[in-house]
């Protein structure tokens, strides 16, 4: 029992571990989305129909009044020359009839052939209902679609409440780790990294100075030994003969010191006045802390914005037929969280290729926060090292 409770214990923690680590809180939001589909696609997916139903019911009536309106128009107007009044009356009938079409929204489906072949598509599919649960998280919220029933928004406003939270964690830390490993390549390749390699292997020229004596050997030519450097000390003689004092004093010498002295004059000589390499053995700790240090040009960062948004119209229209400028015009109002929903995907529900497109285009948003989130980082820590650098060049702020 002991060491069951042990290994539950542990299993336990390292659940919790991976929850909360960058990994389990992507992994997370990409469940929570899964599910805000299936959520929303039974809640909403039967309403579906049977709106089309009840719009239907008000639309034949509505129909069928507006064909009599003209009939009596017509039929009263058979004997009167002026036509153009007959124009306008059925102009008047016919903008009335629009108006009220419109503010039905029947669209003239066939409500018993919905999923079926042929028939029309549910908005609420399993691929839509997740595109929506992608866009509320991330506050877009397009409104192209909406739930409709009282049990669809009131689990919308609880799945949000609990969603957008969980979804800006998520950017936050994605974005800081994008921000890490960019700035760490930004580093390497653009700020010259192997510059700072030739940093620690420095090449220092040794010149001659002429102040520094040169050692006594540096030449082969014989010099007094001095008494007393080496050897034992000899008292001066008193009243020594002029030819005894004259004479060179033998002293005992180490001679292995002697050599030893010898060899490093030598080795002296050799090195001065040639290039020495000063290997600087900077621990890595210093490498990593120099590129945290490293801040990424507004430029930089505001170009990594635009080709994401450039590669977004790109492919949205090759995928929606829009212009360049539309495309463009969609990625920037979605990634920026605005979401008029004037211009939105997957709304050609004819096109079989449709479902696929709502998941590759939930996917382009939410890496495409993040890499706004990274970017923001970024250009965070570009404004606030220039605001240092500025503030230490007028004696605000005191150097390091």
């Amino acid at each position: 029992m002991g060491s069951g409770g042990k290994k539950q214990n542990g299993l336990c923690k390292s659940v919790m571990q991976f929850l909360f680590s960058n990994v389990g809180i992507c992994v997370i939001v990409v469940l929570y989305c899964v599910a805000g589909g299936f959520i929303f696609q039974h809640l909403e997916k039967n309403n579906e129909k049977e709106i089309c139903y009840d719009t239907r019911d008000e639309y034949i009536p509505m129909e069928n009044k507006t064909l009599d309106q003209m009939y009596n128009v017509i039929r009263e107007s058979m004997g009167n020359s002026d036509l153009s009044v007959l124009m306008i009356e059925l102009r008047t009938i016919l903008e009335t009839f629009r108006d009220n079409s419109i503010a039905i929204g029947y669209e003239g489906d066939i409500c018993g052939d919905y999923g079926k072949e042929g028939g029309p598509i549910y908005k609420w599919s399993w691929f839509g209902a997740t595109y929506f649960s992608v866009t509320v998280i991330s506050t877009i919220g397009y409104g192209h679609i909406a739930p409709k029933t009282f049990w669809g928004r009131l689990v919308c406003i609880a799945y949000a409440v609990l969603g957008i939270p969980l979804m800006l964690l998520c950017l936050a830390n994605i974005g800081d780790v994008l921000a890490d490993v960019f700035r760490f390549i930004y580093s390497k390749i653009c700020c010259c990294g192997c510059c700072r390699k030739k940093e620690k292997n420095k090449v220092v020229q040794i010149k001659p100075s002429a102040k520094e004596p040169e050692p006594g050997w540096k030449d082969d030519k014989p010099r007094p030994i001095p008494s007393g450097e080496y050897g034992s000390k000899v008292p001066p003689k008193i009243n020594a003969p002029a030819d005894e004092t004259a004479r060179p004093i033998k002293v005992p010498v180490d001679m292995k010191q002697f050599k030893t002295q010898q060899e490093l004059a030598q080795r002296s000589k050799q090195v001065r006045g040639e290039p020495m390499l000063i290997d600087d053995d900077s621990d890595d700790e210093d490498d990593e802390f120099d590129e945290k240090k490293v801040t990424v040009p507004l430029t930089v960062t505001m170009l990594v914005i635009a080709g994401y948004i450039f590669g977004g119209a790109m492919l949205f229209g090759l995928w929606e037929g829009w212009d360049t400028l539309q495309s463009a015009y969609f990625c920037f109002i979605t990634l920026s969280t605005i979401g008029f929903g004037d211009v939105t995907p997957g709304t050609d529900f004819e096109n079989p290729m449709q479902n696929v497109q709502m998941i590759l285009g939930s996917i382009y948003v939410l890496f495409g926060m993040a890499i706004l989130s990274m970017c923001f980082t970024l250009m965070q820590d570009e404004i606030i090292a220039k605001c240092k650098w500025v503030g230490t060049k007028l004696g605000i702020i005191d150097e390091e």
